[in-house]
């Protein structure tokens, strides 16, 4: 031990002989493991961690594929499924310990009052047996019994987060009420640390309540005139979960289950025989669900690009701790002339190795923390992002891998020690090593390569951004503010809500600074679609096909006007489209040009395949716009009056100001409040952010590529600078002949530059090609240009070239000052 302790002692008092070294191979390493370990807690947090709860390998989650067409549908797609269902999969006890439904109180956050004022956050309905199903205790109260799902008890478990921050860590919470929709809840429990729930999109949802009958909590917020949980069996809106029984592969609960879950839909929604049967399939629940997809590859790429920015840190210290190791050839030999074996001071290096990794990887941990932060607000999705245990155990492995090569680098130079220089000057060092030199050269051209893919591939994300910020989305976002309101007491049939809805929007139009307003039931940028079969005229516009596709907002009048949707052909919905006059629709161009090609539009009727007898005459043509984001291609679409419609409820309201469209959110909260004290304004945010919010992966992949591609270029630049730095120092007494001889300042300086230029040449000869062949894996992300943009490369080119002349300009300007007579004096 005592032997240890003296070892790191001499470790210590070495790395602190060379100060600049020390910090620069410090802050080296943490660049480039911190940026590892940030990546991968996205990673860790969108596509590889598992629920915190028991065995969570035995979760899995439901999905139907093969919708039938006699069913409805409203919730995360596939995953949506009916009560029968839901009752005849909880009884297969030979497949599962336990099956678990829940469903959203609404598609974004829920009105919730905690005292005087409505706010807005999380909050789910779930069967009986959610906590003991996950194996969930918790910390304060209890959970929920079988029983209280089948009355249907008013009470909640709050999260812990929600708890702590929303009521202080009040430990009397339990027995008092909260008003969810205006229905006063009983607390009864609360939940664990670090329990969010098991929502595949929301993974920290507020409270829960026990699945309800009630019309206020209906689930997804949507109106019982249309569905309701208990009354609709034909309804697809309930999420579930099951607990496999140990041993019970997916594969074999699928085998077992299809028959009976098929006669479920079946009892409630008869399938055509000429459909695809509907298939069940079960999921094993990692990461979040609905970002899973879309997110797995673009965030192993940015881990392939943070390996190489790790590769390019590596690199860069293992060749100034060769540098320095050259620097210290006499100390080597004179121990080994005194009895050192090469052991003992392989050993010492990879003390000293080890010591610079752990204090690099500890200031990368910190680092990865920060960062990590910045992550969650950049990447602009509902989930918790921090390092976690397997975080921290992927970080000790980088750590232990990086500690590994930085140790066994020095072996070829420690098994070649020349004894004889043991009592020979530092100078007689400097013209040893020519063959290392040039392996320097190698590693650095190797360096510029991958800095050149990753200049390349973030400048065609960042453009691929630039694209999409500045796309035509066929209407105006500035000055539009939108916000959802759902209506809540005194609301018993469609009537009634319209009149609410009409009442409000006109006292919202009063707003100071509003000149128009409208509303609608999905807003536009949310992700959210209401699609349909439709007919044309009583027929079927597209016979090739089982059913016509269009989608269907139901808004308000002056709807075109407040949006800046150009009107092609026709009129506007307006104030006098009401239930009692005749029914009629606005569709965009490209239901025209798909369904009435060549035609006079305007006078043909349209009607969904569901309710074929309920005709709209379209009055006017659209432009095409962007509907659920900004990447999307054109669709059919269709605009109905919404005091034409039934199963309004919440709506979602754009007002078009003349100024800072927030600067009307306190007023029109004020308007709404006094309607009724129980309504909040629902995620109240203005109409380009809400559009930000559809781009936001490729935000989040550009901006970390582009910061990786600068990082990637900084690391490169110090490489190339230690490199061209260490071949003057080599070269002093040459260039000292040289201008001895005659050579001018000028030559020299040009002499220097062009071999560094020769060593990016060389780069660049390995780094095009590579980044035209990466640039094709990122096809399926680049927007508006193409993979091999011709801008993206030449900008990449100049970067190599800002980074080479920056890193060379310095030692070739100290090269061309050297003075002869000095240079060969020292040597």
């Amino acid at each position: 031990m005592f032997g240890v302790a003296q070892d790191l002692r001499y470790t210590f008092r070495q790395l602190a002989k060379s100060p600049v070294f020390t910090a620069v191979s410090i802050l080296t390493i943490a660049l480039g493991i911190g940026a590892n370990t940030a990546i991968f807690s996205v990673m860790n947090a969108v596509v590889l961690r598992t629920l915190p709860v028991p065995n969570p390998q035995q979760l899995v989650y439901f999905h139907l594929k093969n919708q039938p067409l006699s069913t409805s549908q409203t919730g995360y797609g596939d995953m949506s499924m009916s009560m029968p269902v839901f009752e005849a999969m909880r009884t297969r006890k030979e497949v599962f310990q336990d099956v678990i439904g829940f469903a959203p109180l609404a598609f974004e956050k829920v009105a919730v009052r905690v005292g005087s004022e409505p706010e807005e956050v999380w909050g789910e309905m779930v069967s009986g047996n959610f906590f003991t199903g996950l194996g969930v205790q918790p910390i304060l109260g209890r959970g929920f019994t079988l029983q209280d799902d089948s009355t249907h008890t008013s009470i909640a478990v709050l999260s812990y987060a929600w708890w702590k921050g929303r009521f202080g860590s009040d430990k009397e919470i339990l027995g008092k009420t909260i008003y969810i929709k205006g229905v006063p809840v009983t607390v009864i429990g609360v939940a664990p640390p670090g329990f969010g729930g098991v929502d595949p999109v929301h993974r920290r949802m507020n409270f829960w309540i026990p699945l309800q009958n009630r019309h206020e909590l209906n689930a997804w917020g949507t109106p019982p005139t249309d569905h309701t949980l208990y009354g609709s069996p034909n309804w697809l809106a309930l999420d579930m979960l099951g607990r496999l029984q140990p041993g019970v592969t997916p594969e074999q609960a699928v085998a077992q289950l299809t028959p009976v879950f098929q006669n479920a839909l079946a009892s409630a929604s008869p399938v055509d025989p000429h459909e695809q049967k509907p298939l069940l399939v079960l999921s094993n629940i990692r990461g979040v669900e609905n970002l899973r997809d879309d997110y797995e590859h673009p965030l192993r790429f940015l881990m392939s690009m943070v390996a190489l920015v790790l590769l390019i840190a590596c690199a860069n210290v293992v060749m100034l701790t060769l540098a320095r190791n050259a620097g210290r050839l006499p100390e080597f030999c004179l121990r080994q002339a005194l009895g050192a074996n090469g052991r003992a001071l392989f050993l010492q290096l990879f003390q000293e190795s080890v010591v610079l990794v752990t204090a690099g990887a500890g200031l990368g941990w910190l680092f990865a923390g920060a960062a990590t932060q910045a992550l969650t607000v950049w990447s602009g999705v509902d989930i918790l992002i921090q390092p976690d245990r397997g975080v921290l155990l992927f970080t000790a492995v980088i750590a232990a891998a990086v500690a590994i090569a930085f140790g066994l680098a020095p072996m070829p130079f420690l098994s070649r020690l020349p004894l004889n220089l043991a009592l020979r000057s530092a100078g007689g060092t400097v013209n040893a090593g020519r063959n290392r030199f040039l392996g320097r050269k190698l590693v650095v051209a190797l360096q510029i390569s991958i800095c050149m893919i990753l200049l390349c591939a973030g400048g065609l994300l960042y453009r691929t951004l630039r694209n999409l910020k500045s796309s035509d989305l066929g209407m105006r976002t500035a000055g539009l503010l939108v916000f959802g309101v759902s209506p809540q007491s005194n609301i018993h049939t469609d009537a009634d809500a319209i009149r609410f809805h009409t009442a409000l929007l006109e006292r919202m139009r009063a707003l100071p600074g509003v000149d128009s307003a409208t509303i609608m039931e999905v807003r536009i940028g949310s992700g959210g679609s209401d699609n349909d079969g439709v007919l044309v005229d009583g027929r079927n516009p597209a016979p090739d096909r089982p059913f016509a596709g269009v989608r269907v907002n139901f808004v308000g009048s002056a709807f075109l006007r407040t949006l800046g949707i150009p009107l092609r052909l026709g009129r506007d919905i307006q104030d006098s489209d009401t239930a009692s006059s005749p029914k009629v629709a606005i569709v965009n161009q490209t239901f025209i040009d798909r369904y009435l090609p060549g035609a006079d539009p305007l006078g043909h009727h349209i009607a969904a395949v569901g309710d074929p007898k309920v005709e709209y005459a379209i009055v006017g043509v659209a432009s095409n716009s962007r509907y659920t984001e900004v990447r999307e291609t054109d669709r059919p679409m269709g605009y109905l009056p919404f005091a034409q419609s039934q199963g309004v409820l919440e709506m979602q309201y754009e007002l078009h100001t003349t100024g800072d469209p927030k600067m009307v959110i306190s007023e029109a909260a004020k308007v709404v409040h006094d309607i009724d004290p129980n309504l909040p304004l629902e995620k109240p945010i203005t109409q380009e952010d809400q559009f930000a919010e559809t781009i936001s992966r490729e935000r989040l992949i550009a901006n970390l590529s582009v910061f990786f591609a600068g990082l990637a270029g900084f690391l490169v630049a110090i490489g190339l600078y230690g490199t061209i730095s260490h071949g003057v120092n080599r070269r002093t007494m040459e260039i000292g002949v040289r201008m001895a001889l005659g050579a001018q300042r000028g030559e020299v300086l040009r002499m220097v530059l062009v071999e560094s230029l020769t060593v990016a040449a060389l780069g660049l000869a390995l780094g095009i090609p590579a980044s035209l062949a990466v640039a094709q894996t990122l096809r399926f992300l680049v927007y508006g240009l193409s993979p091999s943009d011709p801008l993206s490369i030449l900008v990449a080119l100049g970067g190599i070239a800002a980074v080479t002349l920056a890193a060379a300009i310095f030692p070739a300007r100290r090269a061309a000052s050297i003075d002869p007579i000095r240079a060969l004096r020292m040597e």
